[in-house]
């Protein structure tokens, strides 16, 4: 009973071809009758697979309002709800306002106004003002017009444009991405983001960011290069190189990057990386071994430490633990790295009330500990001294700003001491306090033993 009812197939199907060979117009009703499932027999059948002879079209116009499942549609236009599953869609047809899903495959064709679902689009297909969800766009196919493109992947020299969108964990390799948004996705592969799109949350990864795009809201850059006017925000960039660009709102450039003839503003410097040929640095930091050099400007409030600067201009920066040479300094703080050091030693200096090298209860005995260099005190750093066989604290009481700090205790009643006041080895403690240069640098405190004081 099939096999007859295939054999009776046959002259319907020439009667469609002539019919639409001659004009788009459905003058015969032929699409009418097509307005049904076309379904070849597949694996779900029943029964096994019967022989189908090979129909040869050349030219079919108009298939709309249908379903096509386990077929090939092969240079047709496919328009107005149809569903396409499982099927191949090839030679330059058009799928318009249509839904392909099921592991279908599209090639050399136009997709417009659709949803593709699970779904290879591939070998030079165009995709317009569509829906790409959990698909593959590869072989220099386009993506263009609007469209948005979720959980998917655009590969193998694709192009995606046209004011559309990638987003929700898509991933792009070998692609060029222009005039488009990129969100919470990973571009990669030496892929190419141009002509003012916006990559936002997303990692590029050997990747080329150019022609005034932007690169924001915690995304990160990894071994790529960004160029031409880009504006790089609130990201993270690592091995990479920015030229004629703009890095700011706090973002991070590390990890041996290259900065050239870029602006950083409100942005972090660090790990090795190079900023030269005439970038501008405002209200940023240098650090860990960076490099500023080659007609670069330091200023705004900036701070460059632990750095080489050469051949830079610094105005109104601050400069500490780093090498500078063939610079350029005007309103500086430059900064040194040499801690201040107790080099002149503890000495009990005066009492107050002392007669005869005798101390009395109220008397106030001083000591001084002075210092390699001037040191800033904050707090109220202590100094213990040894009164008979019992520790006692004097505390702070003068000298910041100076290189000599004085320290005072105040001797109570019923202490004996009968050969003087002395002071153990390294017993100056910053007491939660500090002591420290202009530099910031934090005082080492060790200094030598006082013997016992006759004195006092």
């Amino acid at each position: 009973m099939k096999s007859l009812f295939f054999l009776f197939l046959i002259p319907f199907i020439a009667l469609i071809i002539n019919s639409c060979a001659d004009s788009k117009e459905d003058t015969s009703g032929a699409i009418a009758q097509m307005n049904r499932t076309l379904d070849q027999p597949n694996f779900k059948d029943d029964e096994h697979n019967p022989n189908i002879p090979n129909v040869t079209i050349d030219t079919c116009y108009l298939i709309d309002n249908t379903n096509i499942d386990n077929s090939t549609i092969d240079n047709s236009t496919i328009t107005d709800n149809s569903s396409i599953k499982n099927s191949t869609v090839k030679n330059c047809s058009t799928v318009a306002r249509s839904t392909v899903d099921n592991s279908s495959t599209i090639e050399n064709s136009s997709i417009s106004d659709s949803t593709v679902n699970k779904s290879s689009i591939c070998v030079k297909s165009k995709i317009d003002n569509s829906s790409i969800d959990n698909a593959t766009v590869c072989n220099s196919s386009t993506v263009q017009g609007g469209s948005a493109i979720f959980s998917s992947t655009a590969d193998n020299s694709s192009t995606v444009q046209g004011n559309s969108t990638v987003d929700n964990s898509s991933t792009v390799n070998k692609s060029t991405v222009t005039s488009s948004i990129i969100n919470s996705s990973v571009v990669g592969n030496g892929s190419n983001v141009c002509q003012q799109s916006t990559i936002d949350n997303a990692t590029l990864d050997n990747a080329t960011v150019c022609n005034s795009s932007t690169v924001q809201g915690g995304s990160t850059i990894l071994s790529s290069t960004v160029d031409n006017s880009s504006s790089i925000n609130k990201s993270t960039v690592s091995s990479s190189t920015i030229n004629s660009s703009v890095v700011d709102n706090g973002s991070n450039v590390c990890q041996q990057s290259t900065i050239d003839n870029a602006t950083l503003d409100n942005a972090t410097v660090c790990n090795s990386s190079t900023v030269q040929g005439g970038s501008a640095i405002f209200s940023s930091t240098v650090d860990n071994s960076s490099t500023v050099q080659g007609g670069s400007t330091v200023r705004n409030s900036s701070t460059v430490c632990n750095s080489t600067v050469d051949n830079v201009t610094i105005d109104n920066a601050t400069v500490c633990n780093s090498t500078v040479s063939n610079v350029l300094i005007a309103n500086v703080t430059m900064l040194e790295s040499v801690a201040p050091t107790v080099s002149g030693g503890v000495t009990i200096s005066g009492a107050s009330g002392v007669q005869n090298s005798l101390l009395n209860t109220g008397d106030v005995v001083s000591v001084t500990a002075t210092f390699s260099e001037n040191v800033s005190v904050t707090g109220t750093p202590q100094l213990t001294l040894l009164v008979g066989t019992t520790d006692r604290t004097a505390t702070y009481t003068s000298g910041s700003g100076g290189t000599t700090l004085v320290f005072q205790y105040t001797i109570q009643a019923g202490e004996t001491d009968s050969d003087g006041i002395s002071i153990r080895a390294n017993v100056l403690a910053l007491n939660s306090g500090t002591i420290s240069d202009a530099s910031g640098n934090n005082a080492t405190l060790a200094h030598s033993s006082v013997a016992n004081n006759l004195s006092f």
